[in-house]
């Protein structure tokens, strides 16, 4: 196999279509820990009604449970309390109209379903959320930095194997970043009780998450452009684009160790300032097409760095395109 067939099978498939069943068996972390909430729920509730004396089947139990379990969970609350609403309105149209059921026996079922959804959401709730993030966040900047430096050492020796070896390595952190969207679901649906147990609201250790997120793509892609647009097509390599990398690699680094100490990630900052810098020197050469693509991926991934750092969207584009000197 070619070394480009071999890339381009490393590379997820757009084209072919896919069969229900994979895209379910993709989506499935993502999936399983509401089915685990809901399933709880609803057996829990309907198991607790049986206990309690319930004459028949707990009907309304197991359906408050997952509509209240909703609006707790639910990271777009306006739908959860339209599903709590329907069901509310629905259970009592039908004791009305229904001669077996009172509304007595509603209220009852509505009791039980609430009073287990909130004990599921608790019990599933994760007692250190920030620490669960950071280990998933952990293995992406570690790979970041290895791989970005193999890079920029590629891009000094005019070493395609090297710079194509860091792209499929980089290929790889599809795995982790598919933990770290299971880790930011767990903790986003467990917000609301955290807020309520704990005083903590996570809404800025899951937005730093997302942002390093998009930044591990974006530098994904500026591997590949250094590897098959400079690299692979003999193009020059300008002088401030290794500079630009091992930057951006010495910020990483130093974001994942913040990290790691439960530490303030804006030490990083004037590392990933430097690497917007030096990207800027590579501008004011002719770039070949490659290189262009370098120097935007890295734009990218800077903006989405700082940001993850604790700086705003606007400020942080200030920051990367205000011209400073850059120490050699």
């Amino acid at each position: 196999m070619s070394t480009s067939r071999a890339f381009a099978s490393a590379l997820p498939s757009s084209g072919s279509p896919r069969t229900w069943w994979a895209m379910l068996k993709d989506s499935w972390p993502v999936i399983r820990p509401i089915a685990v909430q809901i399933l709880l729920a609803a057996i829990g509730s309907t198991v607790l009604a049986f206990l309690l004396g319930h004459q028949g089947f707990p009907v309304f139990a197991p359906l408050f449970a997952v509509a209240t379990m909703e609006l707790i969970c639910a990271r777009h609350h306006r739908r959860a309390v339209e599903m709590l609403f329907g069901v509310a309105v629905g259970a009592l149209l039908t004791a009305v109209v229904g001669p077996s059921w009172s509304t007595p026996h509603v209220l009852i079922d509505a009791a039980v379903g609430m009073a287990t959804a909130l004990g599921v959401a608790w019990f599933t709730t994760p007692r250190s959320p920030v620490t669960l993030v950071n280990q998933a966040i952990d293995p992406l900047l570690t790979s970041l930095t290895t791989n970005l430096r193999a890079v920029s050492t590629a891009l000094r020796q005019h070493d395609p194997a090297t710079a194509g070896a860091a792209v499929y390595a980089l290929v790889e952190t599809d795995v982790w970043l598919r933990r770290l969207e299971e880790a930011l679901l767990q903790v986003r649906r467990s917000a609301l009780i955290l807020r309520w147990s704990t005083g903590q609201d996570l809404t800025t250790h899951t937005g730093m998450a997302t942002e390093i997120g998009y930044a591990v793509r974006h530098i994904r892609s500026l591997a590949q452009h250094a590897w098959w647009g400079v690299l692979r097509a003999g193009e020059p390599v300008p002088v401030a684009l290794p500079q630009a990398l091992d930057a951006l690699a010495d910020g990483i680094g130093v974001l994942r160790e913040q990290l790691e100490r439960q530490g303030c990630p804006r030490d990083a900052r004037p590392l990933l300032i430097s690497a917007a810098q030096w990207v800027a020197m590579m501008r004011e050469e002719k770039l070949s097409l490659g290189a262009a693509g370098v120097a935007a991926s890295a734009d990218a991934a800077v903006l989405h760095l700082l940001v993850a750092s604790g700086v705003p969207a606007e400020e942080a584009d200030v920051l990367q395109h205000r011209r400073t000197p850059v120490a050699t």
